[in-house]
């Protein structure tokens, strides 16, 4: 073959592939230009070669027939028009039916794929848009689902709203996301509010697809397993945020949705914020979890007080409601007035965001248009008795003693996390803590020591290194957990899913569980879970079980239909402010005598405290 020859032929293959891209129409059309040239020279050919026609328009159609209808085959004679007709027929099958075949099977597939993928732009009004598929999500989902009554109220306070509407965007939709999808909805899968999209939440085209501007309520939960790790991740935040803030601020005339972020860097809180103009409400995840875990250090027991505020529906569960009747009065003279409720404090805005008064010790008083957080079982019980009246402790306020602290607790984790610096942070915000913390982890030592080099470790807190692997018994031996007030299993970063992680921490925990099946005491063991589903793996557990994202997925969808309960939780959660303890009932001077609740809740005023419930 010649350099023209050649030349020729990549420029034919060059215009084929150009014709081919061009999509359905310019394939046909070439399908049908290629159908007319055989007919054309397999007519020429039966003219030229065979006696049998009057004129060359004729042989063309005589071998048109028999390329689309083989059945004309077997009315020819003559062995020469024969063999003609054969040629002609077998590439009739090939190029008029095969290739048609083709053509047309390949635009119904990828027109299907494009359908189930959802990429066509939707028009809905007061939905939920969560934007990222995470671990969190299906989570996220069932819990908007089946919150009942805060789900409730939140659609009523929306004109034309009467049933939620979910729409999730991923980076790609199929058959295989949206059977996890109803496998972890279970009963509560419903195609009618939950709809899938494809596309990235950093492509402003991609969002406007979702009809931003007349949702209720834009989520970005957070991942544990994205490629890059945590601080890529709330760059990809911060990124969508400013993408948001560009697509509401060309469209002023429509009234900006709430939107709620999971970061996983508290440090970047104010950067995202500053990102967008909307209301904005962001939950630092990681500091959230290293909060009750610290808490539960701090206080052992405290743990299920802190997972059962946290969940809805399950036990006791925080309200926030509005009496305009109750204005002028004292927080601390409204025990009598919610006979079936504990009152926790007072939501205030002030410059337009909320303020949050948990301190049960000060003159507190209700204002016009404040919400009362309420402690109750259900929202109802949450209504006031209006025949009481409000009533301040007739004996004056004398604080409670605060709880000795021990000289210094040890503390030991097994496993690596980016949970860590957080952790250690929320300890070293308590002044009257004191912790050895010892470190066990397959994690080189130098990298650790990096990532923790920006904390004070002080006198207070100690840490100390050791490498090795928690589920290989000789390692976890050399340490001695038995001398140790608390081991906690925090689910490594360092793995590939939550599955894996989960995996890891429940081999340790059977793993630690033998070690001390012969002693009557050992420490108090905390483990996070990642995956829910594993938790009933552990059985009737003695450990304080954490299923982080459960808890972190519980919080983003009632932050998401009440935004205010953000403001409440980090006031309630946080060291060095209001904290909860369990206290002896004698520390009220209540012991030795049978007493109702609202007597407890009155001694407990009388010392600055608010009374929760009995812990039995």
């Amino acid at each position: 073959m010649n350099q023209f020859q050649h030349g020729l032929l990549r420029r034919s293959q060059f215009f084929l592939e150009r014709v081919v891209q061009r999509g359905i129409l310019s394939q046909l059309l070439l399908m049908a230009m290629l159908v007319l040239t055989v007919a054309v020279l397999g007519g020429l050919a039966a003219w030229a070669l065979t006696p049998g026609f009057e004129s060359l328009p004729v042989a063309i159609w005589w071998s048109f027939l028999r390329l689309t209808d083989p059945g004309y085959l077997g009315d020819d004679e003559g062995a020469m028009l024969r063999v003609i007709a054969t040629i002609v027929t077998v590439l009739g099958y090939v190029l008029f039916m095969g290739s048609l075949i083709a053509i047309m099977t390949q635009w119904l597939a990828n027109t299907i794929r494009k359908l189930e993928s959802g990429v066509t732009p939707i028009t809905m009004e007061h939905h939920f848009v969560i934007l990222g598929w995470t671990n969190r999500t299906s989570e996220i989902i069932k819990k908007l689902l089946t919150a009942e009554g805060r789900l409730s109220r939140f659609l009523a306070r929306r004109s034309g709203a009467n049933k939620l509407r979910v729409v999730v965007l991923a980076n790609e939709v199929d058959a295989e996301l949206r059977q996890d999808l109803r496998d972890g909805l279970g009963e509560h899968w419903n195609e009618s509010q939950i709809f899938l999209r494809s596309g990235s939440s950093l492509q402003r085209e991609h969002l406007e697809r979702l009809d931003l501007h007349r949702a209720s309520v834009i989520m970005i939960p957070g991942a544990d397993f994205e490629l890059g790790g945590a601080e890529l991740i709330d760059t990809r935040v911060v990124k969508t945020l400013l993408t948001l803030d560009a697509i509401f601020r060309d469209a002023p005339r429509f009234k900006d949705p709430h939107v709620i972020v999971e970061l996983f860097d508290p440090n970047k809180v104010s950067i995202a914020r500053d990102a967008i103009g909307a209301r904005t409400e962001i939950i630092a995840g990681d500091r959230l979890i290293s909060r009750l875990f610290s808490q539960s250090l701090r206080h052992p027991g405290v743990a299920n007080v802190l997972m059962e505020l946290l969940s809805h529906r399950e036990g006791n569960t925080l309200y926030l409601r509005t009496f305009q009747e109750l204005a002028g009065s004292q927080l601390k003279a409204l025990i009598h007035v919610f006979p079936r409720a504990v009152v926790v404090g007072v939501v205030s805005i002030e410059d337009g965001a909320p303020c949050v008064h948990i301190d049960p010790g000060s003159d507190v008083v209700v204002k016009d248009g404040d919400q009362l957080i309420l402690l109750a079982e259900s929202f109802e019980k949450c209504q006031p008795d209006m025949r009481a009246r409000p009533e301040l402790p007739s004996s004056p306020v004398v604080a409670l003693a605060p709880e000795p602290e021990p000289e210094q607790r040890r503390l030991l984790i097994l496993g690596w996390s980016y949970k860590i610096p957080a952790l250690l942070s929320e300890l070293l915000a308590s002044s009257s803590s004191r912790f050895a913390v010892t470190i066990l982890s397959k994690v080189d030592e130098n990298e650790r020591i990096g990532v923790l080099n920006h904390l004070d470790l002080t006198g207070r807190l100690t840490v100390k290194h050791i490498v090795g692997d928690y589920s290989l018994e000789r390692d976890l031996v050399r340490v001695e957990p038995g001398q140790f007030n608390h081991v906690l299993f925090l689910a490594s970063g360092n793995v590939q899913s939550s599955e894996a992680a989960d995996a890891r921490t429940v081999l340790g925990l059977l793993l630690l569980r033998s070690l001390f099946r012969a002693s009557e005491s050992g420490p108090e063991i905390l483990v996070e879970l990642l995956d829910p589903n594993n938790a009933s793996l552990l059985g009737e557990a003695d450990e304080v079980v954490f299923v982080s994202t459960r808890m972190l997925s519980h919080l983003l969808a009632h932050v998401g239909l009440l935004p205010e309960l953000n403001a409440v939780f980090d006031a309630l959660i946080c060291t060095g402010g209001t904290e909860i303890e369990l206290r002896p009932i004698s520390d009220l001077g209540l012991d030795g005598k049978p007493v109702t609740f609202t007597e407890v809740q009155l001694a407990a005023a009388s010392r600055g405290c608010v009374a929760l419930g009995f812990f039995t």
